[in-house]
């Protein structure tokens, strides 16, 4: 099938634009971006994803404060010899690429948002990740990520919330990815994973830590990245990084769980960036607010058309080793070894056994 992107000088393969060299029901096209308080008092997060193979696109707000986190997720399917980033009221407009987005959910169900992230890094492209379950392809993706800063504003039930001067994050990937879907979801196993992606905004430059694992710590992907802070109109695809794989992570867990208490990220000597990062997480995001394990709104779900959900819980009431709770990102304060601090994001999902980590199969605590 013919689009209007065909017309263009853009073309991978023989096939149209439109026609995914990967017949996978997996593959998909991903907008990701976050926003949080400079005080590390409140977290929203946003996704919007694109499923060609299936025709379905879904995305999702949600915004965690005060101990409450409150969600909308919208799901509609593909139109037709189209790729749009739109989902019923949401969509994601690239005003100039890699230098200002936006984001604009038109009211629905009490929530309105019109946001413009404007970057202040270059993109920090990871290590593709390959993952295999037996013969099965749990993740073969891209991803870039991008720091940056917030303007605009979230309306929730009439309360307008200003995200102005909020730090960023946003990151696009593509791939297939089965880690989160309806497939992964309502299975009765629970598939092994053991990963850590943490951000941090510190006054001068950007650091960005990834690190997946298998049950006996070896990694399938390890790399941390470090940016300098730019205005928009110096930011390039193809900008300098400091780059090193010399990176591990220790979690301590609160007891009963599989939620950092603390953590330590030990970076270099090896490579240009040697360092101790010591976290000290302050509030929780659960990841389900954006459908990732959501039993209802898992990623890539049909669910017949337009469909819109809005949901709200209390953090502490929400039982952390759950198959839906136990993925969660923790706003935190990071304290660097050379006495520099800064605030971002500690992403943390295990569920499985990781033998390092002293943690059990299943969903059971260390």
């Amino acid at each position: 099938m013919l689009s209007h992107f065909d017309d263009y000088l853009v073309h991978q393969t023989s096939a149209p634009v439109l026609h995914p060299v990967n017949g996978d029901p997996a593959f998909y096209e991903r907008y990701y971006a976050t926003g949080f308080a400079r005080d590390a008092s409140a977290h929203f997060g946003f996704g919007l994803s694109v499923y060609p193979n299936t025709g379905i696109v879904d995305a999702a707000l949600s915004i965690s404060r005060a101990g409450v986190q409150e969600s909308i997720f919208v799901s509609d399917h593909l139109p037709a010899g189209q790729r749009v980033s739109q989902a019923g009221p949401v969509r994601v407009e690239v005003l100039d690429p890699m230098k200002r987005l936006r984001v604009v959910i038109d009211e629905t169900d009490g929530v309105a948002a019109d946001l413009t992230y404007v970057a202040q890094s270059v993109p920090l492209e990871e290590q593709r990740l390959i993952r295999m379950r037996g013969t099965t392809t749990a993740s073969d993706r891209t991803r870039f990520v991008q720091f940056g800063a917030w303007e605009g504003t979230i309306t929730l039930d009439g309360e307008s919330i200003d995200v102005g001067g909020w730090h960023g994050v946003r990151d696009r990937s593509w791939g297939v990815r089965r880690q989160a879907t309806a497939e992964d979801v309502r299975s009765p196993d629970v598939k092994p994973i053991h990963a850590v992606w943490s951000v941090m905004h510190f006054p001068d430059d950007f650091l960005q830590v990834t690190l997946h694992e298998a049950p006996d710590g070896v990694g399938h992907a390890r790399l941390a990245m470090q940016a300098d802070r730019l205005s928009a109109n110096e930011v390039s695809p193809d900008g300098q990084l400091k780059r090193t794989d010399d990176v591990s992570v220790s979690i301590s867990y609160s007891p009963g769980t599989r939620r950092p208490a603390t953590a330590k990220i030990d970076i270099g000597p090896r490579g240009p960036l040697e360092f101790t990062i010591e976290v000290d997480p302050k509030q929780t995001f659960q990841m389900k607010g954006l459908g990732y394990f959501h039993s209802d709104r898992p990623h890539g779900f049909d669910h017949g058309g337009l469909s819109v959900l809005r949901e709200r819980w209390e953090i502490d009431e929400l039982d952390p080793l759950r198959k839906d709770t136990v993925h969660a990102q923790q706003l935190s304060i990071f304290r660097r070894s050379d006495g520099v601090e800064g605030v971002g994001l500690f992403e943390h999902v295990a569920m499985g056994p990781h033998e390092p980590s002293g943690l059990p199969g299943g969903l059971g605590a260390p």
